[in-house]
C-alpha cells in the first residue's frame, strides 16, 4: 500500500512539473493545480471526522430505505386497521339486537309457567341461566297487573351503551306478564382493541422481516459496491489512478464502476499524452498545428465517450421510469393483500371459537348460524380482493414484458393503453391529476408495444409534473382514435400551466427541463420524440400557450415500417 500511494504521488508531482517545466504558456495552470492541492488538505480534526460520518451515516441511502419500507408497511396497516374497524359497531349492535330479541323470545316462552304459577324461584333460576351471556345487563318481570314480579341486574361497563327490548309473556294466547331484557353494546370496544393489537403484532413482524430482508439485500447488491466505488473515486481524486477498479455485479452499478474504470484508463492516457506534448513543447513551437490536431482528436474521443455516456444515462431513465411503475404497483398491492390476509386471519379466530364450543357441548344455532354467516362475507370479501390484485398483476406482467423485451408484436392499442394507465394510476393518484380516457375500441397495431408504452408513460409523467403548479389538481386526457385505415394519433392534454414560445421551441432538446432538481431530468420529451420519430415511424407536434394547457399529439402507423 505505502508504494501504490509513494507511486501515485510521484506521478502527480510529474504531471505537475511537465505542466511547468520550460513551459511559458501555462504558469497559471501551475499556480492553480498547486492551490487546489492544498486546498483539498483535511483541515478538521478526529472528532469533527467522527461526527460527519455518524451524521452520514443516519443520513445514509440504507436508512432511508429502511424508514420508508417500515412507514409504507406501518401506512398499509393502519388503511386495513381503519377500514376494517369502521363498521365494527354497526355490526356489533345489531348482532346484540339480535341475540337480544333471541334471548327475549326464548326467555319469555320459559316464563308463561312460573308467571302463571307465581313461582318467582323458578323465574330467577330461568333469568339465571339468561346472564350466562356476559353482555346482559337486567331483566325485569312483571304480572298482567303490571306488579314487578322478579328482577335481576349486573353493573354496566358503560351505562350509556345499553339498549333494551320488552316481550309480551302469553299462555294459551292470554297476556300472563311482561319481560324486559336490557343488553350493553360495549363489546364491540374489545373487538376494537383486539384488531388494534393484532394489526400492531402484524405490521411490527412484516416490518422487521421486510428491513432485516432488505438491508442485507441492500448491503450485497448495492452497499458494498458503493463503497468500493466512493472508495474508487477517492482514489482518482487523489491521483491514485494506477488501482484498477473491477465491477462486482453487472448491473447500473457495475456500469458505473466500469466508466470509472474507463475514466481512470482515459485519464492515464491523457497523462502520457501531455508528458509527450509537454516535451514536444519544450523542443519547438513551431508544430502547434499537429499539438492541435492530435488534441482534437483526443476531444473527439471524449466526446465519443460522452455520447456513450449519454445513450447509457437514457436507457437508464426507462429503466427508473419502470421502477416508479413498480413502486406504485407494489404500494397498490398493499391493500388488496393485506385485506385478504385480515380476513382469513378473521376467519381462522372464529373457526377456532367454533371448535371449542363444539368441543365443550354449548354451540348452539345462533352461533353456527353466525359463523357462516361470517364465512360468506369474509370469503367474499377476500375474493373481490384477491381479484383485483390479480387483476393489477396481470397488466403490470405485460406492461413489463413489453417495456423490457422491446419486442414487435401484435396487440390492441387501447388495451395495452389502459395496462399502462392501470400501471400509472398509484403515481398519478398521489399527485392529484386525474386521468380522463377516451380509447377506440379495435385499433390492431403491428409495432412495438413497450416503446408505445414509454412513448405514453413519458407524456402523462411529464404531463403530471410540469403541467401544474406545485400542490394544485388539475386534469389529463388520454386520447386514442384512428386518423385513416393505416395510422392511429395518440393525443395527451391537459388543463395547467401551459408553455410559451420559448419553452415550447426547446421542448425536445436532451436535458432541458423547467424544473432541474425537483423532478426534471431533461430527457422525457428528447426520448419520446426519438421513439415517435426512429422507431414508431411517425410524427410528434406540441399546442400550447400561457394558461391555456397543453397538448401533444402524436401519429403512428399500425404497422411499423421494416
Amino acid at each position: 500500500m505505502g508504494s501504490r500511494n509513494t507511486g501515485a504521488t510521484g506521478l502527480g508531482l510529474r504531471v505537475k512539473r511537465l505542466f511547468c517545466r520550460r513551459t511559458p504558456v501555462l504558469p497559471s495552470l501551475c499556480v492553480t493545480v498547486t492551490q487546489t492541492h492544498h486546498s483539498t488538505m483535511p483541515t478538521l480534526g478526529p472528532p469533527i471526522d467522527r461526527l460527519r460520518k455518524l451524521w452520514l451515516r443516519v443520513h445514509s441511502l440504507r436508512v432511508a430505505i429502511a424508514l420508508t419500507v417500515v412507514a409504507g408497511v406501518m401506512l398499509a396497516s393502519f388503511l386495513s386497521y381503519v377500514e376494517q374497524t369502521s363498521d365494527l359497531r354497526e355490526q356489533h349492535i345489531a348482532q346484540i339486537h339480535t341475540e337480544m330479541d333471541h334471548l327475549g323470545a326464548l326467555t319469555a316462552l320459559a316464563l308463561r309457567e312460573p308467571l302463571w304459577q307465581f313461582e318467582a324461584e323458578q323465574a330467577n333460576s330461568i333469568m339465571e341461566a339468561a346472564f350466562v351471556n356476559p353482555d346482559v345487563v337486567s331483566i325485569d318481570i312483571w304480572d298482567d297487573k303490571g306488579t314487578p314480579f322478579a328482577t335481576r341486574k349486573r353493573t354496566a361497563e358503560d351505562p350509556n351503551l345499553v339498549d333494551a327490548t320488552t316481550h309480551v309473556v302469553e299462555r294459551n294466547k292470554t297476556m300472563v306478564g311482561k319481560l324486559t331484557i336490557q343488553m350493553s353494546t360495549a363489546g364491540y370496544l374489545r373487538k376494537v382493541n383486539e384488531v388494534r393489537m393484532q394489526y400492531v403484532k402484524h405490521g411490527a413482524q412484516i416490518s422487521l422481516g421486510a428491513l432485516i430482508v432488505i438491508l442485507l439485500l441492500m448491503h450485497w447488491r448495492l452497499v458494498r459496491p458503493l463503497e468500493e466505488l466512493v472508495e474508487a473515486s477517492g482514489r482518482i481524486e487523489k491521483g491514485q489512478l494506477d488501482v484498477p477498479i473491477r465491477h462486482v455485479f453487472r448491473d447500473e452499478v457495475g456500469a458505473l464502476a466500469d466508466s470509472l474504470e474507463a475514466t481512470r484508463l482515459a485519464l492515464l492516457h491523457l497523462i502520457a499524452q501531455l508528458e509527450s506534448r509537454n516535451q514536444e513543447l519544450t523542443d519547438a513551437n513551431e508544430h502547434l498545428e499537429q499539438r492541435v490536431a492530435e488534441r482534437t482528436e483526443s476531444l473527439e474521443r471524449t466526446l465519443l465517450t460522452l455520447e456513450r455516456a449519454q445513450e447509457e444515462i437514457i436507457q437508464t431513465e426507462k429503466l427508473a421510469s419502470l421502477g416508479r411503475v413498480v413502486a406504485g404497483v407494489a404500494h397498490e398491492l398493499n391493500t388488496p393483500i393485506g385485506n385478504a390476509l385480515t380476513v382469513a386471519s378473521t376467519l381462522q379466530s372464529d373457526l377456532s371459537d367454533l371448535k371449542t364450543e363444539l368441543a365443550s357441548g354449548t354451540m348452539r344455532r345462533s352461533t353456527m348460524n353466525q359463523f357462516i354467516e361470517r364465512s360468506d362475507e369474509g370469503l367474499a370479501l377476500s375474493m373481490s380482493n384477491l381479484q383485483r390484485a390479480a387483476h393489477l398483476i396481470s397488466d403490470f406482467k405485460q406492461v413489463a414484458v413489453d417495456q423490457t423485451s422491446d419486442q414487435r408484436r401484435e396487440f390492441d392499442l387501447a388495451e395495452v393503453t389502459t395496462e399502462i394507465l392501470n400501471m400509472l394510476q398509484p403515481t398519478l393518484r398521489k399527485s392529484g391529476c386525474e386521468v380522463k380516457k377516451t380509447l377506440c375500441a379495435d385499433l390492431v397495431c403491428d409495432s412495438f408495444p413497450g416503446r408505445y408504452g414509454q412513448v405514453l408513460t413519458n407524456l402523462v409523467m411529464n404531463a403530471s409534473i410540469h403541467a401544474f403548479e406545485s400542490g394544485a389538481t388539475g386534469r389529463i386526457s388520454v386520447t386514442i382514435a384512428a386518423v385513416d385505415a393505416d395510422t392511429v394519433e395518440l393525443v395527451v392534454a391537459d388543463d395547467g400551466v401551459g408553455m410559451d414560445d420559448a419553452v415550447r421551441a426547446r421542448i425536445f432538446d436532451p436535458f432541458f427541463t423547467t424544473k432541474m432538481g425537483r423532478g426534471g431530468t431533461g430527457l422525457g420529451m428528447n426520448i419520446v420524440h426519438g421513439i415517435v420519430t426512429r422507431i414508431l415511424g411517425g410524427q410528434i407536434s406540441v399546442h400550447s400557450a400561457p394558461g391555456e394547457g397543453s397538448r401533444i399529439r402524436v401519429v403512428f402507423p399500425r404497422v411499423v415500417s421494416g
